[in-house]
C-alpha cells in the first residue's frame, strides 16, 4: 500500500506544480488498488482515522528524509538525529498499521551518512525483525523515479540514488 491522496484539490494543484507526473501516478496506483492517502503524519498515522480502521499487508517507505532546511548538512549530528528520529516514528506507528504476517519495507542509502541513521536498530528497538535485505533494484518499481520532495523548486529533481537497499521487517510472534 502506498500512503497519497489526491482527493483535496488545493492539494492535487500543489503536488501537481511539484511533480509533474504526480495525478498520473496517482490515478494509475489507484486503478491497481492502492489506498492513496496525503498529508501523513508518521508520527500519528496509527491514529489517522483515514488509516486507523484499516490494516495493510505491507507498508513501504523508499527514501525517509526528513529534509534539509531545518537540520543543516546531512553529516550533521542534527541532520542525523532528525532523520533517526522520523523513521522511529515511522516504524512505531506502521507496525500497529500491519496485518498479521504483514512487511515493512523501507529503501535507505547504505553509505556514510545515511548508514549513520541506523535503522536496523531502530527497527529492533520497535519489536520489528529483519526477515530480508536486499540491493534496491529500481525494474522492481516500474514506472517510480526518485525525487527530492523538498517542497522546493527542485522537488522534481532526481537525486543521486547510490549505493542503497530495501530492508524488509516484520513483527516479531510473541510467545
Amino acid at each position: 500500500m502506498i500512503i497519497v491522496n489526491h482527493q483535496s484539490v488545493t492539494y492535487v494543484d500543489e503536488l501537481s506544480k511539484k511533480y509533474m507526473d504526480a495525478m498520473v501516478n496517482v490515478r494509475m496506483l489507484t486503478r491497481f488498488g492502492c489506498d492513496v492517502q496525503h498529508e501523513v503524519d508518521v508520527h500519528t498515522m496509527s491514529f489517522d482515522h483515514c488509516l486507523s480502521l484499516r490494516r495493510y499487508d505491507r507498508i513501504v517507505f523508499n527514501f525517509p528524509h526528513a529534509g534539509s532546511r531545518f537540520f543543516g548538512r546531512e553529516f550533521s549530528s542534527n541532520a542525523i538525529e532528525g532523520h533517526r528520529v522520523l523513521v522511529q516514528g515511522f516504524l512505531e506507528n506502521a507496525k500497529e498499521m500491519l496485518e498479521e504476517n504483514g512487511e515493512i519495507h523501507i529503501t535507505h542509502k547504505t553509505t556514510y551518512p545515511f548508514s549513520d541513521w541506523e535503522i536496523k536498530s531502530l527497527a529492533k528497538a520497535e519489536g520489528l525483525k529483519l526477515v530480508k535485505e536486499s540491493k534496491f533494484e529500481l525494474s522492481h518499481y516500474p514506472g517510480y523515479t526518485n525525487k527530492r520532495g523538498s517542497g522546493g523548486r527542485r522537488s522534481d529533481d532526481y537525486f543521486p540514488v547510490g549505493e542503497c537497499s530495501t530492508l524488509m521487517f516484520i513483527q516479531k510472534r510473541k510467545h
